[in-house]
């Protein structure tokens, strides 16, 4: 096994100095780091990570975050996240453990004992909520954290996103000029979210260059009756754009209970739902949750170099399938 005392000699340099410069001690000169590094990997060195993180007291583990909703356990958007993050810790010799629970307090205490009793530093929450109690009490932690999503006006940290605005322009362009959709409908829930505030965003200024006028619906959960009561009071709809998959479906099958001879086109977002339960009505917005993952772990792990900008968010693409 390639040791640091290996290199040393191999480079007529100091073990010490050898170990600084794999360790991105900036009192190293940026040459000789990347000598070193380059040397390491020739000589296929491998850091024992379970020393250094002792020595550090930082476990080399991630914390993923759940959001506490009744969504989570069955939505294959997360599993997309999660198989991001995933990959991108393995190759890092990083692992990731999960705080997930019933209430926010339940994952208040999660985190707390990951952080205490775990020396976990780095943190991913796969949500980004105004006013959260989770993200309130990592930014008094000496922790790094980075969310999917970006924060609400007024706040700031490291975030992983779409650009929604653009997502929801494509999205309700796509229905009126794939379909030549006249009066689309944009569904939200109660909740606006940064997110659904820029999804929002995007459908009206669609629809305004269009000429036409915006609708928009705030639906809560298990309110079906208000949602029967738009679709009777707006005869003239023809297409849906909703903030997420699970509003599109469960608004689709509204209209179809009231309309079953009629058609319309639905476009939600995520491409999170198993294609058993939709048809070819049915349209979603890909937000690439894989690359998602990827790209959190990378904004939270990787350092940059000294001719390199500190990043505070990644943006990723998306695609209509």
């Amino acid at each position: 096994m390639v040791t640091i005392r290996d290199i040393a000699q191999r480079l007529g340099l100091s073990t010490s100095t050898v170990s600084r410069a794999l360790n991105n001690n900036k009192r190293i000169s940026l040459k000789t780091r990347r000598n070193v590094k380059r040397t390491a990997d020739l000589m296929g060195y491998q850091p024992n990570y379970n020393a250094k993180n002792l020595t550090n007291r930082e476990a080399n583990t991630v914390g993923v975050v759940f959001p506490v909703n009744n969504r989570v356990v069955d939505n294959i958007f997360y599993v997309g996240i999660l198989r991001g993050i995933n990959a991108q810790l393995n190759s890092r010799n990083y692992v990731l453990s999960i705080a997930i629970g019933d209430s926010t307090q339940q994952v208040i205490d999660n985190v707390k004992s990951m952080i205490t009793r775990a020396q976990i530093k780095h943190f991913i929450l796969l949500y980004s909520h105004q006013n959260d109690p989770v993200i309130e009490m990592l930014q008094k932690e000496d922790v790094d954290f980075v969310t999917i999503g970006k924060p609400a006006e007024g706040q700031k940290w490291l975030y992983v996103d779409n650009d929604n605005v653009k997502a929801g322009f494509d999205g309700t362009n796509f229905l009126m000029d794939r379909y030549q959709s006249q009066h689309p409908v944009f569904v939200q829930t109660h909740n606006n979210w940064p997110y659904e505030i820029d999804r929002r965003e995007g459908y009206k200024k669609a629809i305004q260059e269009s000429g036409k006028s915006p609708v928009i619906l705030s639906t809560h959960d298990n309110d079906d009756e208000s949602e029967d009561d738009f679709i009777r009071t707006n005869p003239r709809m023809d297409a849906i754009v909703a903030i997420d998959d699970y509003s599109a479906l469960q608004m689709y099958h509204c209209y179809k209970m009231i309309n079953p001879d009629k058609d319309i086109e639905v476009l939600g977002y995520n491409n999170s739902l198993p294609s058993e339960l939709t048809d070819q009505h049915f349209h979603s917005v890909d937000i690439h949750p894989d690359e998602m993952g990827q790209s959190a772990v990378k904004l939270l792990l990787d350092k940059p170099a000294d001719d390199e900008k500190m990043l505070d968010h990644i943006i990723v693409g998306h695609a209509i399938v």
